[in-house]
């Protein structure tokens, strides 16, 4: 991995674009009526833009941007970006250091990357030295809702396996009842090359409450059950990995690497779950993935397919075309370009940067 140098810049912009969506989703205890995203542009003074965007869950990211990041990036005169990011957290570690600005910072750090990797002329996964092979991508295919009928939500996921996705993802219903005819359908039907993903959503507070409900499930195997606790539990973790008979998978809104070396050394997880804002940008999630690689563990990207695929990891994605598009996460409509996806791989760009662009219009950024 090369450390590209940080160009002089001429400025940094920030702003909101708020999609509302459809239907609200559930997800353990939080409801999703809207998706608001940040962005951020870094321009140099030869007006080549780096950008990245994030979703903010509603909290106040470009405000932490503008307040706290810019300021002090504006007092750091040169270095690398791997330098710049140290010298930010430690400016901001009287209220940082983990959490809402370390996810800013990510924000950030990630179009610095963008711009750095334009200016070289590289794509940012050839920089990295992951290599340009397919990269094996989940698609989220469904959040189960008390309003649908177990048919309806079976075939909503049976579809998106039909079209080729390794890995298709669905969350957790708070109604034992539906997840019962909902897993034995799909533990049926879904074809044996494309694994199942059940995301809990952080919806369970003890592994004994967690063990009670998958017996009333009664699952098939998963390749993976994610995020069943709060992921600062990891003795819950530990306890449900060794009775449940199910593969674990942690990571999702992890702002500290810390936490995700703790999961792995204690034999919390299977599977490393890497979002590449919250951890604090591309550095850190790549210093991330070698960690838990070289812990004999997978890892998989939470989100953000537009960046995670330089990283070398599994993608995750929400559906970009077709009717299911926009019904989740409507991030696609805010970018152009960016991966191509064919039978469930991301296709790394050949364009320098990360290769995509934002709806600067959706922003307000022009």
């Amino acid at each position: 991995m090369d450390d590209l140098p940080l160009p002089a810049l001429a400025r940094v912009e920030a702003a909101l674009a708020v999609k509302p969506l459809p239907h609200p989703l559930r997800l353990g205890a939080s409801l999703i009526e809207r998706r608001e995203y940040a962005a951020v542009r870094v321009v140099d003074a030869d007006g080549v833009i780096g950008k990245a965007y994030c979703l903010t869950r509603d909290a106040p990211v470009v405000e932490i941007v503008e307040r706290m990041l810019v300021p002090s990036l504006q007092r750091i005169d040169g270095g690398t970006i791997a330098e710049l990011s140290d010298a930010l957290l430690r400016a901001t570690a009287l209220v940082g250091r983990v959490g809402l600005v370390r996810r800013a910072l990510g924000l950030l750090e990630i179009a610095l990357w963008d711009l750095a990797a334009q200016r070289a002329g590289r794509p940012v996964w050839e920089v990295l030295g992951a290599g340009d092979a397919p990269r094996e991508t989940i698609l989220v295919a469904c959040y189960p809702a008390s309003d649908r009928g177990v048919d309806e939500i079976a075939a909503e996921v049976l579809s998106a396996a039909s079209e080729g996705w390794p890995l298709v993802k669905i969350s957790r219903s708070p109604d034992p009842v539906l997840m019962r005819e909902l897993l034995a359908i799909l533990g049926r039907e879904l074809p044996s090359s494309t694994g199942l993903i059940v995301d809990v959503g952080f919806g369970w507070r003890t592994s004994e409450e967690a063990l009670r409900e998958l017996e009333a499930w009664d699952p098939p195997a998963l390749a993976w059950l994610e995020d069943p606790f709060l992921p600062e539990d990891v003795d819950a973790c530990v306890r449900l990995r060794g009775a449940a008979g199910q593969r674990i998978g942690v990571g999702d809104e992890v702002t500290d690497p810390r936490l995700l070396a703790r999961l792995a050394d204690q034999g919390a997880v299977d599977v490393v779950r890497t979002d590449v804002v919250a951890l604090g940008g591309i550095g850190p999630a790549v210093a991330a993935a070698e960690s838990a690689r070289a812990a004999g563990l997978e890892v998989s990207a939470h989100v953000y397919p537009e960046v995670s695929l330089h990283l070398g990891v599994v993608v995750e994605t929400f559906a970009r075309s077709g009717p299911g598009a926009g019904r989740y996460d409507p991030a696609p409509s805010l970018i152009r370009e960016g991966p191509l996806f064919v039978r469930g791989h991301a296709i790394p760009p050949t364009a320098p940067g990360l290769g995509f662009e934002l709806d600067e219009e959706a922003f307000g950024l022009v």
